[in-house]
């Protein structure tokens, strides 16, 4: 998938590869459910094709992009506070009755990691929250990618999440979408 944002000073081009069968979403920051994160630009899925099922190897798994303006000060705490934000809103916008809802039911745990190539920095780490599919807790692997682009002024910042073990064949798939993302500072991308 091919997506241009027009700015007032330049075009930002961007490529997100979407394997045969994946899902995709699109949201434009401030998020609705996680108006706090403090970024502007977009953020982009990719759901693996048994991102629903519970008896599937790729449950919960999947791949989503922050395509942000400027170049954000990050670090672990600051990517723990953002995400800890994300999945209590993530859960509580899915909630049917949100009077039953848990305070403080999520918890990142990322830490830096060595770096992977193309990233400016890497993490790894674990979030611990509610699964809005079935209210039950849920345990996510995830791999942080932060990717500078300063020739178009954008961030890249690519999530890779799955409660299944970093060995899994899925994750295979989602870091060839990671491999696969590109940037252009032109529109004829």
């Amino acid at each position: 998938m091919l997506c241009i944002e027009k700015s007032n000073a330049q075009q930002a081009a961007y490529r997100l590869p979407t394997p045969l069968k994946w899902g995709v979403e699109k949201l434009s920051f401030p998020i609705d459910f996680a108006p706090n994160i403090p970024f502007n630009g977009n953020e982009e899925l990719r759901f693996a094709p048994g991102w629903g099922n519970s008896k599937s190897s790729e449950y919960w798994a999947y791949v989503f992009l922050w395509f942000i303006h400027g170049k954000p000060w990050l670090h672990q705490d600051t990517l723990n506070s953002y995400l800890t934000q994300y999945y209590n809103g993530l859960y509580l916008s899915n909630l049917k009755n949100k009077t039953n809802a848990p305070a403080n039911f999520t918890k990142a745990n990322v830490r830096p990691i060595n770096r992977l190539l193309n990233d400016a920095e890497t993490y790894e780490g674990q979030i611990t929250t509610l699964n809005f599919l079935t209210g039950q807790p849920i345990t996510f692997n995830i791999r942080i990618h932060v990717r500078n682009y300063p020739q178009v002024n954008r961030t890249a910042i690519l999530f890779e999440v799955a409660p299944q073990d970093y060995h899994q064949p899925v994750w295979i798939m989602m870091n060839n979408i990671v491999t696969g993302f590109s940037v252009k500072d032109d529109k004829y991308y």
